[in-house]
């Protein structure tokens, strides 16, 4: 055998290796989640001890005779120097609480303070095989299991399980705080359970009740939110040969992570125009749409899709990429297409929101950047006019409020202990 028929044996080894252990991993990374831990089991990583806390729920709250999950709940680092607790809630977009959490993230939001973080049913760890059938995703099953209401009920029976616990007297109300998606999340659940909240903190957020009530869209399109930006993209998308998806989701992503957000826009734009190209964001998993949309499509990740299809599908049905641009939108036809073509297959209308505001009479600060690119500064507005008892304030920063992290903790948490009349919040803003 000559040596250029070994080197050419030798890389078709390896490469078959390599393309075998590839399709094991995205054959590992698809699997049909078919277990869970049982009720009176716990995750070896996680032992039940002062600050990792396990609860048995039900998989269904609106069945009676529902068999129960076994899901967990944690507190915060100084949880026990402080009886002002908080539930600080996330609805599972980004899959931000495990057995593993990663606590800086949300010391950065309430540094210091007494909060709980709930791990989200439908997340791993807490999967549920009862969605799949054969193989697939059964999504009437799934939209039933992973809708929001049930996120609420969990989130209520987690605060019971505090008092049981004494962690909570039986007459101490909590404080709640909710960011993005999230904080849809907190709306819902005061307007259900609104009795048991003293203070409660909506950042970076919306409304899709309020913004279906008034006409508006749930998340601004780019005219609205950039115009200076949104010629541009127009002008781009005449003069070259560019995915209209993928470019939106670049401009939606920097959106999201720059903390001057719509001049990196322009920026991105301006050197497309003039001959740049995309090349350098296929690298990134979040500005790479088809890397994306791999990594938000496993079957195990089908929760994540059903809340995001929850937020966006009333505006997402309606939709027209051919006339309209909408950052948040053009990600989502890709993201959940799969939610999106079962509800036009099978005619199932999008969730309808209906919030109770103007009985909550506790506190209600909504904090908003003023270059949000999922949030309209218009639909903060709506929401501060909702609630009785309520203050909204702006700050130049984008989505994540990331431009002055110490100032936002100590606006948050004088906020929270002392509320909107004390010296402590007031010197604060």
């Amino acid at each position: 055998m000559t040596r250029i028929k070994k080197r050419v044996l030798i890389t078709s080894i390896i490469l078959t290796i390599v393309a075998g252990g590839l399709w094991y991993l995205h054959c590992d990374f698809y699997k049909i989640p078919n277990s869970r831990i049982g009720t009176n089991e716990n995750y070896p990583e996680m032992p039940d001890d002062s600050f990792h806390h396990y609860i048995n729920l039900p998989i269904d709250h609106h069945q009676s005779t529902s068999e129960n999950f076994r899901g967990f709940y944690q507190l915060s680092p100084n949880f026990y120097k402080s009886k002002n607790i908080t539930f600080l809630l996330t609805d599972g977009q980004m899959q931000l609480v495990s057995t593993k959490t990663d606590f800086q993230f949300f010391e950065n939001v309430l540094q210091g303070s007494s909060y709980v973080l709930i791990g989200v049913r439908g997340h791993s760890p807490t999967l549920f095989p009862e969605v799949y059938k054969n193989g697939e995703v059964d999504y009437e099953i799934a939209s039933k299991l992973f809708n929001s209401d049930q996120q609420i009920e969990d989130i209520e029976l987690i605060r019971q399980d505090l008092i049981k616990k004494g962690l909570l007297t039986s007459d101490q109300k909590i404080n709640v705080f909710g960011a993005s998606g999230a904080g849809v999340l907190a709306q819902q659940f005061i307007s259900k359970y609104g009795k048991n909240v003293n203070r409660v903190i909506l950042e970076s957020t919306g409304a899709p009740d309020l913004s279906q009530n008034f006409n508006l869209k749930y998340s601004p399109d780019f005219d609205e939110y950039n115009p200076k930006a949104a010629r541009i993209l127009r002008e781009v998308l005449q003069q070259k040969s560019i995915d209209k998806q993928t470019l939106c989701n670049i401009l939606y992503q920097t959106g999201r992570t720059e903390k001057s957000p719509k001049e990196a826009q322009i920026n991105i734009l301006k050197k497309l125009k003039n001959g740049g190209s995309l090349f350098q964001y296929k690298f990134k998993p979040i500005t790479n749409l088809s890397m994306l949309n791999y990594m938000i499509k496993p079957p195990s990740e089908i929760a994540a899709r059903v809340r995001w299809f929850e937020l966006v599908g009333y505006d997402l049905l309606k939709y027209n990429n051919e006339s309209e641009a909408n950052l948040l939108y053009e990600l989502s036809s890709k993201a959940v297409s799969d939610l999106l073509e079962y509800h036009k297959l099978n005619n199932i209308p999008p969730r309808k929101f209906v919030l109770e505001r103007s009985s909550f009479l506790g506190e209600v600060l909504i904090l908003k950047g003023t270059e949000d690119v999922v949030f309209s500064d218009e639909i903060n507005h709506k929401i501060q006019a909702s609630y009785p008892n309520s203050k909204l304030l702006f700050f130049k920063d984008g989505h994540r409020m990331q431009n002055n992290i110490k100032k936002y903790i100590n606006i948050r948490n004088s906020f929270l202990n002392y509320g909107f009349n004390s010296k402590e919040f007031n010197s604060k803003i």
